[in-house]
């Protein structure tokens, strides 16, 4: 059987989806990317990142951060549209067959990871921050992000990989074999 990419190998990566990408940005809310450049924050690492990851040139690592505002304080926004954007090792963009997910593992309520029940403290709740489908954008997916109540959410892109051809994991409806992308996402009251 020919190469049906006889410029590379079938190995080398290029035309084939490796990493999420992540944009949006309104008021004060800004998705960065968590390490690496410009973006960095926290010191040298990013939030979670540990000591020594940085983003190499314009790939970045696979965590972003983010802040909102449930009532919209100190130009902060309570919703912001993020654009999710596929790339393929040498960063051109790559178009894929398929959706990307995105979803927040704080918003118990929403049933969203079902296996999640924290237990609540007195003036805390577990719905940080919500997450919705908004659409594609030039082949990008489109999600926004909708701050709850104060707290600390995680949001995941997730895109499955090799076709899926091992389908979800039973428990986690995620994926058995994916790239994803997280964001630390920060909501002030």
């Amino acid at each position: 059987m020919a190469n049906k990419n006889p410029q590379h190998t079938p190995t080398d990566g290029l035309g084939v989806a490796a990493y999420v990408t992540l944009s949006g940005s309104s008021g004060s809310s800004v998705i960065t990317n968590s390490s690496g450049g410009a973006n960095k924050s926290n010191g040298n690492n990013g939030q979670g990142i540990g000591p020594g990851t940085a983003a190499s040139g314009s790939f970045p690592v696979a965590q972003y951060s983010l802040t909102l505002s449930v009532s919209a304080a100190g130009g902060y926004v309570s919703s912001l549209a993020v654009t999710a954007a596929l790339n393929d090792v040498s960063n051109s963009a790559y178009t894929p067959v398929g959706n990307i997910v995105a979803k927040s593992y704080n918003n118990p309520s929403a049933g969203s990871p079902v296996w999640y029940n924290p237990s609540n403290f007195a003036g805390y709740s577990a719905d940080v921050a919500s997450v919705s489908e908004s659409g594609v954008s030039s082949g990008n997916e489109v999600f926004t992000i909708t701050a709850l109540n104060h707290g600390q959410a995680i949001v995941e892109c997730q895109f499955p990989t090799f076709d899926n051809t091992e389908g979800d994991d039973t428990a986690t409806g995620n994926p058995k074999d994916m790239i994803y992308v997280q964001i630390v996402c920060t909501v002030l009251p």
